[in-house]
């Protein structure tokens, strides 16, 4: 039998969300209240008998509302337009009504780009830098009310670019010397809607020679889309130098006439053109009795038809004075020396020698200086030619160099006085800087105890020698040197007996050191 609204007294018990509530016998779902399942709890009780009760429970399903995100389209005809495009929202539906920002919540889950930025408020916006093409973007929107209650829709953003790129002002055509670089400018160019690739290609045109000609450089400009600018820039070669020489010689000589220089060989170059022969031209001309002057020009020409012209100058005097030479022989050498061979170069061959000292070791140009006795010796060298008489003296030096003396003997010095006073300061062995009689050697130095207090290869008395200052292995106050008492010393050297064999010889004894 059921129970008649009429016959009972209805309270609300509880409900699992705050939003299902009861009004009378009638359920009530408070808007914003999210989807899912719910239960409320009533009680009835009887009018008639009020203690007479029940309580049960009622399941309310609350369901989300329809949520519709639609696909949205964008095409922007200039990538310099851009910023903000549109807002994805205006044609997406919650419930059959637009939706605002504010019912849900909105993200990119596909196709980011750092140029495009979807916010909060579902603008899309479109940042400098972005390349022209089709973008595909995918955005999801939520329902805060029901978080799971969700949909996607598709962004297409289409930008186009039919603006060519703008290269800067190149030069104007200019005009270089051959031997100049060719300064081309960097060309610089900029597009408003993406990077730029830049090239060129260098067009050379040949003019009337080989060191003339012009260059035409055409650079092009590529955007990502494909469109192309070009600008030039033209630099005119011309060749206006003549060859130079790369001969170092001198313009201008004044020699005697017994030193006149051979004609140098130059070497012409040219920085452009090929180069023709040189035509060379000699004249004389007579200043004076005692000197005259040789002119020796070059003349030489490129394919541009430029001509150089180099000029030596040679001013010669004639003289009849002697010139005087010197050198020297020594008397012990056996050999013989041919004495022609010391006169200046380029001395004539046809003189004759004169042996002014007369003695007896001139045979032709063959000097025997075995035997003679020391001191200069004077040989004349005369030349008898009409435009350049003259005499060479040649005095040579008869020495004793050559003799070998023998070996000093080695001497031991066994005392010495290290006190500052400038005397007698170290410990002198006659001799033994010798190294070609004495190659080597080594020294110790024992004090009274049999301790090493000194040792060395290869003694010298300058500068590798005992100053009464320790350098043996035992640690020995070196500040203070030595202490005044005797030493004992031991000196082995190596010799070169007659046969060339090494002998080692031994030296040692007392040395006494005092302060």
């Amino acid at each position: 039998m059921f129970v008649l609204a009429s016959q009972v007294n209805t309270t609300f018990v509880s409900s699992s969300n705050p939003g299902i509530t009861l009004s009378g016998t009638d359920v009530i779902i408070a808007v914003g209240t999210p989807a899912g399942s719910y239960t409320l709890v009533y009680q009835i009780c009887e009018i008639l008998n009020p203690t007479n009760c029940d309580t049960a429970t009622v399941t309310v399903t609350v369901n989300s509302a329809a949520i519709v995100a639609n696909d949205d389209a964008y095409s922007i005809n200039d990538c310099s337009s851009l910023g903000s495009v549109g807002n994805v929202l205006t044609n997406d539906l919650l419930n059959g009504s637009q939706i605002t920002s504010a019912m849900i919540n909105i993200s990119l889950v596909s196709g980011q780009n750092e140029n495009i930025q979807l916010d909060t408020l579902g603008n899309i916006t479109i940042s400098s830098g972005i390349t022209a093409g089709t973008y595909l973007l995918t955005y999801q929107i939520c329902e805060k009310l029901n978080p799971e209650n969700c949909d996607t829709a598709t962004i297409t953003i289409t930008i186009k670019d039919s603006t060519k790129p703008i290269i800067a002002t190149l030069p104007v055509p200019s005009i270089v010397s051959c031997s100049a670089p060719l300064n081309f400018a960097q060309a610089v160019a900029t597009d408003t809607c993406s990077s730029v690739t830049l090239t060129f290609i260098d067009v050379t045109v040949q003019g009337s020679c080989i060191g003339s000609y012009t260059v035409t450089r055409t650079w092009t400009a590529i955007d990502l889309t494909g469109n192309t600018a070009t600008a030039s820039q033209i630099i005119s070669v011309q060749d206006n130098t003549g060859p130079t020489t790369t001969t170092t010689f001198e313009s201008n000589i004044n020699v005697t006439c017994d030193a006149i220089p051979v004609k140098p060989e130059l070497v012409f170059v040219d920085n452009c053109s090929t180069v023709s022969p040189a035509v060379f031209k000699e004249t004389i001309t007579t200043s004076s009795q005692t000197s005259y002057t040789i002119t020796r020009e070059w003349s030489v020409s490129d394919s541009c038809g430029n001509i150089s012209k180099f000029i030596q100058t040679v001013n010669v005097s004639i003289a009849s004075s002697e010139l005087p030479i010197a050198s020297s022989a020594c008397s012990g050498d056996s050999s013989t020396i041919n004495i022609f061979n010391l006169l200046p170069q380029g001395t004539p061959t046809n003189g004759s020698w004169i042996d002014v000292d007369n003695t007896g070791a001139l045979q032709g140009n063959i000097l025997s200086p075995f035997g003679l006795s020391l001191g200069n010796k004077v040989f004349e060298y005369r030349i008898n030619n009409e435009t350049c008489p003259r005499s060479l003296v040649l005095t040579i030096n008869i020495n004793d160099d050559c003799i070998v003396l023998g070996c000093g003997d080695i001497k031991v010095h066994n005392a010495f006085s290290p006190n500052g006073d400038g005397i007698n300061e170290v410990f002198v062995i006659d001799n033994i800087d010798d190294v070609t009689c004495y190659p080597e050697n080594t020294v110790e130095i024992y004090n009274r105890w049999g301790v090493l207090v000194f040792e060395t290869k290869n003694y010298n008395n300058q500068t590798n020698n005992f100053e009464g200052i320790s350098r043996g292995r035992t640690t020995v106050n070196q500040s203070s040197g030595l202490p005044t008492g005797t030493y004992f010393y031991i000196l082995n050297y190596s010799t070169i007996d007659g046969n060339g064999k090494v002998e080692i010889k031994k030296l040692d004894g007392y040395l006494y050191l005092s302060k």
